[in-house]
């Protein structure tokens, strides 16, 4: 491998190109998820409360269908995060309807997301720096 001349090696910047480069995507994409939840939530009903209720019963009670089986928190913590990763993949055809949807109801979101990004892009110019 041959050094550059800061000293560093090539091998180095790719590295740091490509840590950056996948944090970058994880932000993107748990930032489509974040969204695509809070689109399919206002938009199609998906996980409100209203939408699992069970019919009251004798003593006019109803029951989060979700919590009816019991179970522990953590099966019910892996439930929602399949359910929260699912949907983002399930929002992708409505991907027009839930940017639109962002950038007029959630802006703060979009922002967010944003400087996550910029922030990711400022680290690595920060690394590619101290290399």
């Amino acid at each position: 491998m041959s050094a550059t001349r800061r000293g560093g090696s090539q091998g180095d910047e790719a590295s740091t190109t490509k840590v950056v480069g996948m944090l970058m995507l994880a932000i993107a994409g748990f930032g489509w998820a974040f969204m695509a939840a809070a689109y399919a939530h206002e938009k199609q009903g998906w996980r409100q409360e209203s939408t699992n209720l069970t019919e009251p019963d004798a003593d006019g009670i109803q029951y989060d269908q979700r919590f009816e089986d019991g179970g522990s928190i953590r099966q019910q913590s892996y439930s929602s995060l399949w359910d929260f990763i699912g949907n983002a993949f399930r929002q992708l055809p409505n991907l027009f309807g839930v940017l639109a949807f962002s950038f007029q109801h959630r802006l703060w979101l979009v922002i967010l997301i944003a400087c996550l990004e910029v922030g990711a892009l400022g680290l690595g110019y920060a690394m590619s720096k101290i290399d």
